[in-house]
């Protein structure tokens, strides 16, 4: 591969990587614009954007059967079943607590995964590890703290919770290196539609509201996986790690200027730890990691 090549690939995947970072920092606006509540919006943006990612397995199919698009191995069930948690859990949360909180606490992503890794996998944990997963939870504690309701907090805790199962599904892809991520995310887009249609109001839903929650499922998950699936291909890992960081800025940005929601001060000073100790946790892995490892997604 020549040098021109390689760098046109570097930027290709530095340009796909972003732009999925960017689709996934609206995760917070769409509940805001939606009258349906939030089994309504999440049985939409599942079965939706599951819907998008199906149709991106089929152009990747080759081919194959199309019974074979659902057929999956024990390890991948288990990992849809906990993308359909995270990704309920993740959204939720937008109906409970400040669009800012949620995606600093689930900004501690990287620092979570590798605290899973050590208790699952038994990989080797630093020590610059346990000082960084402290740093996460104090810069979590603070965003508790700061919260102004028993309701913003259990938002908080949501968020929380979906960020360790999303940390469980990178363990899982870890462990099972040949699980394929596309039927995953698919598949547990569809789980999530599936555990949500029960609690539906599918007669209240708009057709203004469907268009935006169509949107939501196809920009989020259809695009931001896509993207994401290709772009990390391109690039390192820990590259790929860092500019997905900048959903975490951005998503509170488009919160502030759009919906004019307001960040509290306790909200700013504990997500400026949590990305503080992120970010040196992915500048020592970066330091330390083989340069050809390999960099799953979880997120859906």
């Amino acid at each position: 591969m020549t040098d021109r090549t390689e760098r046109g690939a570097l930027v290709q995947g530095i340009v796909l990587t972003a732009l999925a970072a960017l689709s996934w920092s609206t995760a917070g606006l769409f509940p805001r614009l939606v009258s349906t509540d939030v089994f309504t919006t999440l049985f939409w943006r599942s079965a939706l954007g599951g819907l998008s990612v199906l149709a991106f397995q089929l152009v990747l199919n080759h081919g194959k059967p199309v019974a074979s698009l659902w057929q999956l191995t024990p390890a991948e069930w288990g990992m849809s079943a906990m993308s359909a948690a995270a990704m309920v859990t993740f959204i939720a949360a937008f109906y409970f607590a400040p669009i800012a909180d949620v995606v600093f606490v689930y900004g501690a992503f990287p620092t979570v995964t590798v605290l899973l890794s050590a208790l699952l996998l038994r990989t080797r944990i630093q020590r610059a590890d346990v000082l960084c997963s402290a740093l996460v939870a104090v810069g979590v504690g603070i965003i508790l703290w700061g919260q102004a309701s028993l309701q913003s907090i259990v938002g908080t805790l949501m968020s929380f919770s979906a960020t360790l199962l999303f940390g469980l599904m990178t363990v899982g892809i870890k462990r099972f290196p040949d699980a394929r991520m596309v039927k995953v995310t698919y598949m547990g887009a569809f789980l999530s539609a599936l555990a949500m249609a029960p609690f539906a109001s599918f007669m209240q839903t708009s057709m203004h509201d469907l268009g935006w929650l169509w949107l939501y499922g196809f920009l989020n998950i259809g695009v931001g996986f896509g993207f994401y699936l290709l772009g990390v291909r391109r690039i390192k890992p820990v590259l790929a790690s860092v500019l997905c960081m900048i959903e975490i800025p951005l998503a509170p940005l488009w919160a502030y200027l759009l919906l004019g929601e307001q960040v509290g001060w306790q909200s700013l000073v504990g997500g400026a730890v949590v990305l503080l100790a992120v970010s040196a946790s992915l500048v020592w892995a970066g330091w330390r990691a083989a340069p050809d490892a390999p960099a799953p997604s979880a997120r859906s």
